[in-house]
């Protein structure tokens, strides 16, 4: 629920106490008073709730705190090693066969503090800055500076990604945060709605439980030396992303995919049941 600052209702709960109290004389100065007291009350209220909100967008998530605090060179070895794992992955969707790939959130983490700024500042906006990842089992949350003019905070969202089908990411919308504070989803949508339009993905919405969701195939490669990939397995774990698929043993469709036209966020979403995720069988064969 979106924080609202309940002035009204205690400006009036003021008033009333404030005239039961004062003498029923009817004069103008007692009305005064009951006037001027209100209004002092009002402000005051104000205050109050300005320095409530001002210090719940200044809250930090614990997880962002954690991450900023490691030391650059105490990162070096895990940004390696994520440059590594990627370089890898590279190569394994180069040839036919099977690939896998494991990273974890401190891999992750490191090569944003390492590398991002200093080699790939055009990926963020200029107001965004620092982003950091935390990974648990079912929940991803992304975190980052924020600073425009004199509004700074750090924004933060939380999301599960699984495959809907293979080549289908779904990405479950769970909360976002200016600080403490509830960020409206339609910014947030738009937002992503934007981002896969800049990046020529299809992208369509849905709704789970309440949870807006989106949609995003993966795209397949635009030339005829590219040989066609399957995404099969995406999972997100306890500080781990896990992500496995197969080359060139599927059909895929592998020419340019167009965007279709995408349907306003801000609207209805239409609705689609929670369906089994891609290798949730698999998990409960061999649980049984």
């Amino acid at each position: 629920m979106t924080y609202t600052t309940p002035i009204p209702t205690i400006s009036r709960l003021i008033l009333l106490i404030t005239s039961i109290a004062l003498p029923r004389q009817g004069t103008i100065a007692v009305r005064r008073l009951i006037f001027l007291s209100s209004i002092v009350a009002v402000l005051a209220v104000a205050a109050i709730s300005a320095v409530v909100v001002f210090r719940a967008s200044q809250s930090v998530p614990s997880f962002y705190s954690a991450a900023l605090a490691v030391e650059p060179q105490d990162q070096r070895e895990a940004c390696d090693a994520f440059v590594a794992e990627a370089t890898a992955l590279a190569g394994d969707l180069s040839e036919p066969g099977h690939w896998e790939s494991l990273f974890t959130a401190e891999q992750v983490n490191a090569w944003l503090a390492l590398e991002l700024s200093t080699n790939y500042p055009e990926l963020l906006p200029a107001e965004l800055s620092d982003p950091r990842i935390s990974l648990s089992a079912g929940e991803a949350t992304i975190g980052c500076r924020y600073h425009a003019g004199d509004i700074q905070t750090v924004l933060s969202l939380a999301f599960d990604a699984y495959l809907q089908e293979p080549n289908v990411v779904a990405v479950r919308i769970r909360r976002a945060r200016a600080g403490a504070l509830p960020v409206p989803l339609g910014q947030v949508l738009d937002s992503i709605s934007h981002a896969a339009r800049e990046l020529n993905l299809r992208l369509e919405w849905r709704k789970a439980q309440g949870d807006p969701v989106a949609l995003i195939t993966v795209p397949q490669p635009h030339d005829s030396s590219g040989a066609p990939f399957s995404l099969d397995l995406l999972e997100v774990r306890d500080g781990e992303l896990f992500v496995a698929g197969t080359v060139g043993s599927k059909s895929y469709d592998a020419s340019p995919i167009v965007p279709e036209p995408l349907r306003v966020p801000t609207a209805k979403l239409p609705k689609s049941d929670d369906q089994p995720r891609v290798g949730a069988a698999e998990k409960e064969t061999r649980q049984n």
